[in-house]
């Protein structure tokens, strides 16, 4: 359980080192940004507290972009991994459906890694290759590597631009909104899940292949959240920060927004600009994130929807949890609630300590300002979203450390914790039950 937290941690440190160097930036960084952005670039979250187009030389870029991708490739590679230890947990009759629904081959932490990268290389090369055609005015050296760096940023959910404005001045530019959407969804859709989508493996009757039920959630949730998104967004905006757009302008802008505020980070509107209802509605799609095996971080869309569907099945007054003509396993029931109370736990713990360090010479009226920006900045690292209000800058030193503490926890917490439950011993003693009035 250790080996995942003590590889982040080399990962940031020598991260940290580098972003210190003086090839890294024009004036120098100071300790405790260096460390915020290796904690950033590995966690893959994108929140900044330097520019990183004008204060990064191209080293300093080089050492975020390398830091996201192994961060990226890294954490889909280990979610994907735990997530197959805790199937290797079944019996052998489910695992037999597991393994003829995903692969005919052995899913050994090695095999994962191979291909987790042959597809992270593929899919990153073609969006270079799509948004190399989209920079202009621009020497050829600087096309290639503004291509390369904003693929593997979309892909790895990284949410880093090498643009002041992120990609606001891409607003209405369909082919550059529409590559970075497919870069943001094939990162974050997960590995088990893409490779089942994509395999011509079949069931033993050679007939139709029918997917697990872990992909036809994802295959349900993505979509769903994405027109949901998409549609909020246009409503509570259209005459906000969309007044002034086209009407295909004003559907791509808030089709964009809720691609990327479910984890990648990257944005083609003002966020201080938006309403408290759209902000609301961005924190509650970064708190759901991304699929599981994926490079998005969240709660999980999976584990949003087993607890949506635990609330269901309990108001039906079903004892089991069922969808689909299945009952999901209360050990995985039991797993989506427990990552969802840590989630919950760290926000608020974060959330408090930020107010508390930032609005301390702050009175009234001035302090309560503060909070929505302070929560969206929090939800934002916890989930490895990284878009901000614009306080990440003007954060002191110790909110930086709280941040980075909270970036790093909702990047592994979760997986920590699933891993840690699936060794856990069962007791066989109970107390004796009281009941309890509710309602």
């Amino acid at each position: 359980m250790l080996y995942p937290v003590a590889g982040f941690l080399l990962l940031i440190t020598v991260g940290t080192i580098l972003l210190l160097m003086p090839f890294s930036s024009h004036n120098g960084l100071s300790f405790f940004d260096a460390l915020f952005m290796a904690t950033s670039a590995s966690c893959v979250n994108g929140l900044s507290v330097v520019s990183v187009g004008q204060d990064l030389t191209r080293a300093g870029q080089i050492v975020l972009m390398c830091l996201a991708e192994v961060g990226g490739t890294g954490i889909m590679a280990l979610s994907t991994t735990i997530m197959l230890l805790i199937h290797s947990k079944m019996n052998f009759g489910q695992q037999s459906v597991l393994i003829s629904s995903y692969s005919s081959e052995n899913f050994s932490s090695g095999y994962i890694i191979k291909q987790v990268i042959k597809v992270t290389v593929m899919v990153e090369l073609l969006g270079a290759a799509v948004l190399f055609s989209q920079w202009e005015n621009l020497p050829l050296g600087e096309k290639i590597f503004n291509s390369v760096f904003h693929s593997i940023s979309a892909f790895c959910n990284a949410g880093f631009s090498l643009m002041d404005n992120s990609m606001i001045g891409f607003y209405d530019n369909w082919v550059v909104n529409l590559a970075l959407i497919f870069l943001i969804i094939c990162g974050g859709f997960g590995f088990l899940s893409l490779s089942e989508l994509i395999s011509k493996r079949k069931n033993g009757n050679n007939r139709a292949r029918v997917f697990t039920l872990h992909t036809r959630l994802v295959c349900i949730m993505v979509p769903l959240l994405i027109g949901l998104g998409t549609l909020a967004f246009l409503g509570m905006e259209w005459n906000g920060s969309l007044k002034d757009l086209q009407l295909s302008d004003k559907i791509l802008v808030s089709l964009f927004q809720s691609v990327t505020s479910r984890s990648a980070g990257l944005n083609t509107t003002n966020f201080s600009a938006l309403g408290a209802s759209s902000l609301f509605l961005i924190i509650i799609l970064m708190f759901i994130g991304a699929n599981p095996g994926g490079c998005g971080g969240g709660i999980k869309t999976t584990t949003a929807a087993i607890i949506g569907l635990l609330g269901f099945n309990r108001f039906l007054g079903r004892q089991k949890t069922q969808v689909f003509n299945r009952t999901i396993p209360e050990a995985t029931v039991d797993r989506a609630m427990r990552i969802f109370l840590l989630s919950i736990i760290v926000i608020v713990l974060g959330c408090v300590l930020l107010l508390i360090f930032e609005t301390e010479n702050l009175q009234g009226g001035a302090s309560q300002a503060l909070f929505l920006n302070v929560l969206f900045e929090t939800v934002s690292a916890f989930s490895t979203c990284g878009l901000s209000m614009g306080i990440t800058p003007d954060l002191s030193s110790v909110s930086k450390v709280v941040i980075s503490i909270v970036m790093f926890v909702g990047r592994l917490g979760p997986l920590v914790l699933v891993q840690a439950v699936i060794s856990s011993p069962k007791s066989g003693a109970y107390y004796s039950e009281e009941n309890v009035m509710v309602g």
